[in-house]
């Protein structure tokens, strides 16, 4: 099934039934995550390979996952609470002071690692991060 949505640019997505996942997919998933429920798996394109995108839960925490077809992983971005926020990343949201913690996203591909934070309170509500505190971005 394909969804495509449009307006002055057009996003093709297929969305693909766990069970047509490959194999080395969903068992990787499985061995990283055991008891981890799967609610949705995506197949994508980035830039000209295909890839595979698997939401999921795992110990009451959300976690999305962008998998190689070979079960190789390339991202993992896990639900993260104000509380569980490294410290410079907390200060440098706060240095806004009217922001307001929403929801947040640990982001790891490759040996990098970045905090993506939705806040209200703010006109900009969207905030990146560096571990360190460090803002890449804040719109």
């Amino acid at each position: 099934m394909k969804v495509i949505a449009s307006m002055a640019f057009t996003v093709a997505l297929t969305i693909v039934v766990t069970a047509q996942v490959p194999p080395a997919v969903t068992k990787a998933f499985q061995q990283a995550y055991p008891g981890a429920t799967i609610s949705s798996s995506v197949q994508e394109r980035e830039g000209s390979r295909t890839v595979f995108r698997v939401d999921g839960s795992h110990q009451g925490r959300r976690r999305v996952v962008l998998y190689e077809a070979s079960g190789s992983v390339i991202e993992v971005a896990e639900q993260v609470d104000e509380k569980d926020l490294p410290k410079p990343v907390a200060a440098a949201m706060h240095s806004h002071p009217r922001a307001i913690y929403v929801s947040g996203l640990k982001v790891t591909r490759g040996g990098s690692v970045e905090y993506r934070l939705t806040l209200r309170g703010t006109r900009k509500t969207a905030m990146v991060t560096k571990p360190d505190g460090t803002v890449i971005s804040f719109q």
